[in-house]
């Protein structure tokens, strides 16, 4: 956890996730594997997703488990992850301590890898 400067009286702690996988491991769509991974919600926006999208959004979620960790144990479902019209991704979380506005997500691509990051403003 990285302890931040005093802001109006008030300090914040921040705690940061990242998570990096393989693009292959999501070119052959294994239906059982995604619903376990993603909620209906996902399911239904990802249809025409490709692989990078999806391992970038899988990444997107692992990161905000270990940003999360500190205070709460999250799962993969817990955890929704979607773009906003302009692109620009966020979470939908169920938890009980951790506020999705507190949070914010990036992810990136290239042909081989996905990576993203979370960080997630606590205090």
């Amino acid at each position: 956890m990285i302890k931040i400067l005093k802001m109006r009286e008030k300090q914040m702690n921040l705690s940061v996730g990242v998570d990096i996988e393989q693009v292959a491991r999501f070119r052959k769509k294994n239906k059982r594997l995604f619903q376990k991974i993603f909620s209906k919600k996902e399911l239904k926006s990802m249809k025409s997703c490709n692989a990078q999208h999806l391992a970038g959004i899988f990444c997107a979620k692992e990161a905000v488990i270990k940003a999360c960790n500190p205070m709460e144990k999250l799962q993969l479902r817990s955890i929704e992850i979607f773009s906003r019209k302009d692109g620009q991704p966020y979470a939908v979380i169920k938890s009980r301590l951790v506020k999705a506005r507190n949070l914010r997500i990036s992810i990136s691509h290239s042909k081989d890898y996905a990576v993203a990051f979370a960080i997630v403003a606590i205090g």
